[in-house]
């Protein structure tokens, strides 16, 4: 059984500009340029464009985050249990605080590193062939790129947070189509993990890039933010892109980081605002709850990564990091619990305002 998506309006990329692009509720997740199969999608000035002649086979439209079906409507196919929906996280089995035991991990990583050590144990145990990640060169100017990892050494490579957009549904199309892999550990913000269910659970979803993704990684994600908050925002405030050896955003500050460990930039998100990506004021999840696997620092405490398990498969790889001893792990605080189903609360309600006021 899949979420039927079929309707008797034909649904092609100039209906999907009107209903998405234009009133910027694109979040640049790169899924309709993922599925065209004749690659008349490009970019311009980070928004989905129209590069070639549209064959109307509507992929790009039924596989973008911000079109129906509903984030309620695929978490109950694919967990088959209700029970979730209301709950500002979704359906999960455990959440965890935890941390990498791997020190080169960590301090390359943000926060606990646990993202980085999943794939590492995925890769090294051949339970994926690949893995989907965000490359970024502090030295030019820290523009993210959507790549594949096929090793550890390229994980470690890319291992910490880009707080810019970056298309990483792209990256599981270059793995399938280019390198030829059907077995893929994809990475990414809530919206990109709706894509990459879409494909998997409706009628329209394109199947055999879909279930390619073996193992859905979720990164926790308030908003993301146009690449002018690096080359703009950082030189405005004295701080050289080139000087940041990595991010993250920790008590609702953006801070970056030298290669020392010297905190150079600390400054409220909220005064980041003008700076962010538009739609992702209508993205109502934080914690990517489609996701076999959520990763993110609300909730725990410094160091440490909040780590959320939904799904037989997310439970297995988490398992084996804790049987490997390449993570060590405690039940996530009360107080922690809180804080997070606050934040995500505050994030669905935001949402819901802002679709009122469309």
């Amino acid at each position: 059984m899949v979420v039927s998506t079929e309707t008797k309006t034909l649904k092609v990329f100039s209906q999907l500009v009107r209903e998405v692009v234009k009133p910027e509720k694109c979040t640049f997740c790169g899924a309709c340029i993922s599925v065209c199969p004749v690659r008349a999608i490009g970019v311009k000035d980070g928004w989905p464009t129209l590069t070639g002649r549209c064959i109307l086979c509507q992929l790009c439209y039924y596989q973008c985050p911000k079109v129906e079906p509903t984030l309620e409507e695929l978490e109950k196919e694919l967990f088959k249990n209700e029970g979730g929906i209301g709950n500002p996280l979704g359906f999960y089995k455990a959440i965890y605080m935890a941390e990498s035991t791997d020190e080169k991990i960590k301090f390359k990583a943000a926060n606990g590193g646990v993202v980085t050590t999943l794939l590492k144990i995925a890769l090294e145990d051949r339970l994926v062939d690949c893995a989907t990640v965000a490359v970024a060169d502090g030295s030019e100017g820290w523009m993210p790129e959507a790549k594949v990892a096929s090793t550890f050494q390229e994980v470690l490579e890319a291992a910490g947070s880009k707080y810019t957009y970056c298309p990483m549904v792209t990256a599981l199309a270059s793995a399938f189509y280019e390198y030829m892999r059907s077995s893929v550990a994809f990475v990414g913000t809530p919206c990109q993990v709706l894509s990459v269910r879409k494909m998997q659970l409706t009628s329209m979803g394109h199947r055999k890039l879909g279930e390619a993704a073996k193992l859905i990684i979720g990164l926790f994600c308030m908003e993301n933010f146009n690449y002018s908050l690096i080359s703009e925002f950082l030189p405005s405030i004295g701080v050289k892109p080139e000087a940041v050896f990595k991010f993250d955003i920790s008590s609702g500050k953006f801070n970056a980081y030298s290669e020392n460990g010297e905190n150079i930039v600390s400054i409220s998100v909220k005064e980041l605002e003008k700076y962010s990506r538009s739609g992702c004021k209508t993205c109502p999840d934080l914690t990517a709850r489609l996701s076999d696997v959520s990763v993110g620092s609300i909730g725990s405490k410094p160091g440490f990564s909040t780590v959320i398990i939904r799904t037989d498969v997310g439970e297995a790889i988490f398992k084996k990091a804790l049987e490997l001893k390449a993570i060590r792990a405690e039940e996530i605080s009360e107080q922690g619990l809180k804080s997070l189903i606050r934040v995500a609360k505050v994030k669905w309600d935001r949402a819901e305002r802002v679709r009122e006021k469309v």
